[in-house]
C-alpha cells in the first residue's frame, strides 16, 4: 500500500458496502458539527467536497468528514500519529455504535495500522513496520489468515537477501486488505470485482485554524476601546466636587449677581438706591405734572414725599424717563 491514508469510520449499518454504492453526497452541517466536536476552540474553512482517493491522504491541517444516512468517515493526519490502542476517547464519537473501523498508512515510515471497535470496546488493533511487530492486539479474523500463512511474502529486489526478522507480508498491503474487508475498496492497484469506486464517495473539506489566532486581531480593537473609556470617566471626578463647593456659601451668591443684568428694563428701576423725583427749579410747573412724574419716575416706590436730601446726579435718570415717555 503506497498510498498515504489515515481514516476512521463509524458504522451503524450491517452492509456497508450496499449504502457506499448508493454514493450519497455529504451533509455540510453535519460534518461541521463533528469537525467542532473533534477540534474543539477552533475555527474551520470549509472546502467544498472532495473525493475519498485524495481526502485519505489528508495532510497536517485539513480535515474532510463524511456523514451520510448510517455512516460517517473522519479523514485526520493525527489517525497515523500514535498506535490505535492509544486513540484518544474524543475520537470515537459514536461509542455505542456497532462497529468503528480504522485504517492508516504511512509509506513515509512504510508502516501499516488497522482497529475494530465493536460496541465502543477495542477487539482487534495491530500496527507494524516491514520488521517489527509495533502493536498486535485482540484475535485474528478469517480474512487475515492468507498474510500470516505467507501467501503474501514480501518481494526484494534481486541481490538483497530477506531480513531475518520481516513479516510474512507488507504491513502496508496487510492494512489495504482490512479496508477491502470492512469497506469493500482497494486504495491501490488494481480494483477487484464488486469494489467501490473510491473517486464517487464524497467527504467535505474543511481547513483548520487556530483560534488564538482570532483575539489577536481584536486585541487592537478592545485598546482603542480601552483609550476612549478615559474620555467619559474625566467627568465623574466633578460632580463629586460639585456638592463640595456647594457646601460653601461663596456659590449662592454667584446667582444673586448674575440675576441683575448691567443694563435692566427701564420700567424696573433699581430698589435699593432710593433716587426720589425732585421737581426741576428752573422750570417751574403745575402741581398735576410734578405728581405724574413722580408716579413716572418711582413705580414701584410707594411713598410719593420727596425727600430733603437728593443727589445732585438724579436729572441724567430722570431725563432718560423722561424721554422714554416722551418729556423733554
Amino acid at each position: 500500500m503506497a498510498a498515504r491514508v489515515s481514516t476512521i469510520w463509524f458504522v451503524d449499518n450491517n452492509d456497508v458496502r450496499a449504502e457506499l454504492s448508493l454514493y450519497p453526497q455529504p451533509d455540510q452541517a453535519a460534518a461541521l458539527a463533528i469537525a467542532q466536536q473533534l477540534h474543539p476552540g477552533k475555527e474551520f474553512e470549509s472546502l467544498g467536497p472532495h473525493p475519498l482517493s485524495i481526502a485519505a491522504t489528508v495532510q497536517p491541517g485539513y480535515l474532510f468528514i463524511g456523514t451520510y444516512e448510517n455512516i460517517s468517515v473522519v479523514a485526520s493526519a493525527e489517525l497515523s500519529s500514535c498506535l490505535p490502542s492509544e486513540l484518544p476517547e474524543s475520537w470515537l464519537l459514536s461509542p455505542h455504535a456497532p462497529l468503528t473501523f480504522l485504517v492508516s498508512s504511512s509509506p513515509d515510515r512504510a508502516q501499516g495500522s488497522f482497529a475494530i471497535w465493536e460496541n465502543g470496546q477495542l477487539r482487534r488493533s495491530f500496527s507494524a513496520l516491514p520488521i517489527d511487530i509495533v502493536e498486535n492486539i485482540g484475535i485474528p479474523q478469517t480474512w487475515e489468515l492468507p498474510y500470516w500463512s505467507g501467501k503474501h511474502p514480501l518481494r526484494y529486489p534481486p541481490g538483497i537477501l530477506p531480513d531475518p526478522q520481516a513479516l510474512p507480508f507488507h504491513p502496508q498491503q496487510f492494512a489495504e486488505a482490512a479496508n477491502a474487508e470492512w469497506l469493500g475498496f482497494r486504495y491501490t492497484g488494481a480494483p477487484h470485482e464488486g469494489d467501490l469506486d473510491k473517486t464517487q464517495i464524497l467527504l467535505w473539506g474543511f481547513k483548520v485554524h487556530q483560534k488564538s489566532e482570532a483575539p489577536k486581531a481584536a486585541v487592537p480593537v478592545t485598546e482603542q476601546a480601552q483609550q476612549a473609556k478615559p474620555k467619559p470617566p474625566a467627568p465623574e471626578p466633578e460632580p463629586i466636587e460639585i456638592p463640595q463647593s456647594a457646601s460653601t456659601p461663596v456659590p449662592p451668591a454667584k446667582p444673586v449677581v448674575v440675576a441683575s443684568e448691567p443694563d435692566p428694563p427701564i420700567t424696573e428701576p433699581k430698589p435699593p438706591t432710593p433716587e426720589p423725583a425732585v421737581p426741576e427749579p428752573k422750570q417751574p410747573r403745575p402741581k398735576q405734572p410734578e405728581s405724574k412724574q413722580a408716579e413716572f419716575t418711582d413705580a414701584r416706590v410707594v411713598p410719593l414725599e420727596p425727600t430733603p436730601q437728593a443727589p445732585a446726579s438724579e436729572p441724567k435718570k430722570r431725563s432718560r424717563l423722561a424721554r422714554y415717555f416722551g418729556f423733554h
